[in-house]
């Protein structure tokens, strides 16, 4: 294995399935495609590069295909700010992903903002019960949440995302069995160091050319 060699990361987004009922008590996916062009097997942590984080943080852009209108969205900045050194800090091993060679890999969440009352179900913003503790009336849309049924949408990037997704900012060679469970214990994986601390190899620049304008219909 050459590990003077840099991976180089590709991703696509989709939205499964392209048109959403709001009968339907879950929300529609949305799916972060990734795909790994290095020879060998990597694990990246996925901290940053997450569906969810990303659509509450601004990452994305609606627009109504009706109108021609941007829906606002929702957004949020993502802090990395790390507790007192004595605050024991968990390894999240669900973060860690292997990538295969050309073999993508899909990272999905709800395309919705998340609605404990309704337990998880979207609503429309002309529903009567969208305003609620969490929701004003005047708050933006997050995914379908807050669109209208009988409308074409169309979701492309933002300009200015309040999380740093287009960079892998910790990865390592080998894969997630390898990285998490190395032969040598005193190579065992800090979550702390992690999370906060200086990653073992220079960050990968996410390619995101392939993400092209994603289509999708609400209905009642």
């Amino acid at each position: 294995m050459d590990n003077q060699s840099k991976p180089t990361i590709s991703v696509s987004i989709s939205i499964t399935p392209a048109t959403h009922s709001y009968a339907n008590q879950e929300a529609p996916n949305l799916n972060l495609i990734i795909t790994s062009h290095y020879s060998e097997p990597i694990t990246i942590y996925a901290d940053d590069l997450s569906p969810s984080l990303m659509l509450a943080c601004g990452a994305f852009t609606i627009t109504c295909l009706n109108n021609g209108c941007e829906i606002g969205q929702a957004c949020r900045t993502h802090c990395r700010i790390p507790p007192p050194t004595k605050v024991a800090v968990t390894l999240n091993e669900q973060l860690f992903h292997t990538l295969l060679p050309n073999e993508p890999i899909t990272i999905s969440a709800p395309f919705s903002r998340n609605r404990p009352e309704t337990g998880g179900k979207p609503l429309a913003k002309s529903d009567p019960n969208y305003v609620s503790d969490r929701v004003r009336a005047s708050s933006s849309a997050s995914g379908v949440d807050g669109l209208e049924p009988g409308n074409d949408y169309v979701l492309t990037l933002g300009d200015s995302p309040h999380v740093h997704w287009k960079t892998v900012r910790w990865w390592e060679y080998g894969t997630k069995e390898q990285v998490l469970h190395p032969d040598d214990k005193e190579n065992a994986l800090d979550g702390r160091k992690v999370k906060w601390g200086r990653a073992p190899h220079e960050a990968i620049e996410i390619d995101t050319t392939s993400i092209g304008p994603v289509m999708f219909h609400c209905r009642e």
